[in-house]
């Protein structure tokens, strides 16, 4: 089965915790139910976000004040949602994607993991306002240095917030690249 969703290289904080042998995956109404509350007012945050930026594109130029202030004031409550989720970061349980996408993302194991390992997931990309609290299943690579995580629960609008970072990251590389290339071709 292929990918329905691309991946970027990104560098992430990601906690897994592995689940314990007599745990299974909640259902959906109670993974709805366990979110904790940080990760809940993130993803309100960022719905919110969204939707006032669609609001902002639409308004003209002499607005442009207002716009400021209003992405000033989006700026403090990031900042705030940041330390909020610093308390749900365990550095036991931390390690860094290596690229991430919709579906999942790609990581170094600090130790083997079993293959089709549960784990819950706790994945922080503060410079988006994303925070995503989810299930997946570990899926070793063909090496010991690459293990893959697909999510197997997740709520949809943390999967598009996912899929929007991503989106923004690719952008970013596509910019960067392209900015080199005129440099390089002025320069020659």
């Amino acid at each position: 089965m292929t990918d329905p969703y691309f991946s970027v290289e990104y560098r992430a904080q990601v906690n897994l915790l592995p689940l314990e042998q007599d745990e299974t995956v909640p259902d959906a109404e109670q993974f709805e139910a366990d979110i904790p509350a940080p990760f809940r007012l993130i993803s309100e945050v960022t719905r919110i976000d969204t939707h006032q930026a669609r609001l902002l594109r639409n308004l003209d130029d002499h607005a442009s004040e207002l716009v400021d202030i209003i992405n000033q004031q989006s700026r403090k409550i990031d900042l705030m949602l940041s330390y909020l989720l610093a308390g749900q970061d365990d550095p036991d349980c931390r390690y860094d994607t290596l690229s991430l996408g919709g579906s999942g993302f790609d990581f170094v194991p600090r130790q083997p993991m079993t293959d089709g390992q549960p784990v819950r997931i706790k994945l922080f990309l503060p410079e988006y306002s994303v925070a995503v609290y989810a299930y997946g299943e570990v899926q070793t690579g063909p090496d010991e240095q690459h293990y893959h995580c697909r999510f197997t629960r997740i709520r949809e609008q943390d999967r598009d917030a996912l899929i929007r970072a991503s989106l923004q990251l690719q952008a970013k590389k596509l910019k960067a690249r392209a900015e080199q290339r005129a440099q390089h071709s002025k320069d020659s």
